[in-house]
């Protein structure tokens, strides 16, 4: 490893500079056996919270990644073109692959394809009936919601009326009860009957009775008159008393028929009134639901049809990726992998018989552009520093004074000293060197702003 290191730096010097990323695994490597004197001698820290870190200037690589899925089947190296230090133009071979790699792949990405090609069509197809569906739930609900109202009112209606035949009923019949009582209370069947009437006519018949038998002289015929009249007379009283009796009788019947009732009928109005509550309490829930459902009818068939319409795109973009990776894959003729720019080699990675590694570059350019330098940073001070953050950076030998730099990555494991005390954070800075300014392998020293302390009175 130190010797391939070497090389890619030996190689970015004699064009201006070392490779930015074989320093930075080189820091990783080189720099723990010197974190220690760094921390006791180089490391300044202030007062006002920021710290510095000693580090030197490195030329950066620019990576030439693959455009395509390089480990889905493996692939492997045939032959190997060109080496750390070559010039090379755009399009000069670099590297070729075998063609059993080429077939495998170009196989495997057909099969993709076809699969997605299906995916997106599903996804297509439940978008249409999805959609479909949505707008059925959709106007259900809205229907739903606008005659909720109407709806609920109606049940209660139908409710109430129940509600009042069985106390109608309840009331009917004690009222009948009270009627008949009165009719037993006032002798109205007594006066009905004209048991009275009947009494006085029984009555004056006996007495006409008995003037015939006493004026016995007078003519029979009178008297037989008399004693056929008295008899019907008392034919009839003897019919309306009858008739008395059963009514009262039968009366009394009715009464006791309907006072027997009287508790079911009571108990059949109190029960609906009950199931009559109840039951107009899940109404009034139905209709609160029913508004609330139409109320988000809208937002939830928005929601359904997001969601498919969000299926279909994410098929579409699986597709579109893949063709465009298949493209890529399909503009290597012969399998050769081409440099994408002009420029001098840092490295191919891959030897012949190697691998395609999926996250490594096809080869690394030198890259005058941009200055990088790699510092360690105390395990104490990690925390204080971020992606993106700002520094300073002052370069030995540089007459403009001090530059800015941009924190580029940190190291996401640390860096051991050889106690946990020495324990560092490999942290990259980025510097713009577009004028061409600055060279690689100046000492520098970089400033963090860190966190400033609240002075106490």
């Amino acid at each position: 490893m130190a010797s391939v290191i070497a090389s890619i730096a030996a190689v970015c010097v004699m064009t201006g500079g070392i490779g930015y990323q074989a320093a930075v695994s080189g820091a990783q490597t080189d720099s723990t056996e010197n974190s220690v004197k760094a921390q006791n001698t180089d490391q300044q820290e202030s007062t006002d919270g920021s710290f510095s870190e000693e580090g030197t200037t490195q030329i950066g690589t620019v990576s030439q990644m693959p455009e395509f899925t390089v480990n889905a089947v493996t692939m492997t190296v045939e032959e190997v073109y060109a080496s750390s230090g070559d010039t090379v133009s755009k399009g000069d071979a670099l590297f070729k692959l075998t063609d059993e790699s080429m077939e495998a792949a170009k196989s495997d990405y057909e099969d993709a394809i076809s699969d997605a090609e299906n995916t997106l069509k599903t996804a297509e197809a439940n978008l249409a009936s999805g959609k479909l569906s949505a707008e059925s739930t959709k106007q259900d609900a809205d229907l739903t919601a606008q005659t909720a109202a109407d709806s609920y009112q109606a049940q209660v209606d139908a409710l109430d009326a129940a509600v009042e035949e069985k106390k109608e009923a309840y009331d009917e019949a004690v009222e009948q009860i009270s009627e008949y009582q009165t009719k037993i209370d006032n002798n109205d069947y007594y006066v009905e009957c004209a048991i009275d009437e009947k009494k006085d006519a029984v009555d004056a018949a006996t007495t006409a009775l008995a003037q015939a038998q006493d004026t016995l002289t007078q003519a029979q015929q009178s008297a037989d008159a008399a004693q056929s009249t008295l008899e019907q007379a008392q034919k009839e009283f003897d019919s309306a008393v009858e008739t008395y009796n059963k009514n009262v009788e039968e009366t009394n019947t009715k009464i006791t028929e309907l006072t027997d009732s009287l508790d079911d009928l009571k108990s059949d109005y109190e029960q609906a009134e009950r199931d009559a509550t109840m039951q107009k309490a899940e109404l009034q829930n139905e209709y609160d639901t029913a508004v609330v459902e139409g109320k988000y009818a809208g937002s939830t068939y928005e929601s359904t049809v997001s969601e498919l319409e969000s299926a279909v795109e994410s098929a579409q973009d699986t597709l579109d990726t893949l063709k465009e990776e298949q493209t890529a894959l399909l503009a290597l003729e012969n399998g050769v992998v081409t440099a994408d720019e002009d420029g001098t080699i840092a490295a191919v990675p891959y030897e012949a018989e190697d691998t395609l590694q999926s996250g490594t570059a096809f080869a690394l350019y030198c890259d005058t552009q941009t200055i990088m330098i790699s510092v360690e940073v105390p395990q104490e001070n990690i925390a204080q520093v971020g992606v993106g953050d700002e520094v300073s950076v002052m370069i030995a030998g540089n007459r403009d004074g001090a530059v800015t730099g941009t924190v580029s990555s940190i190291a996401s494991s640390a860096t051991t000293g050889g106690s946990v005390s020495n324990v560092t954070y490999a942290v990259i800075i980025s510097i713009d060197n577009s004028d061409g300014r600055l060279g690689s392998g100046s000492s520098a020293t970089v400033t963090f702003q860190g966190e400033q302390e609240e002075k106490t009175e």
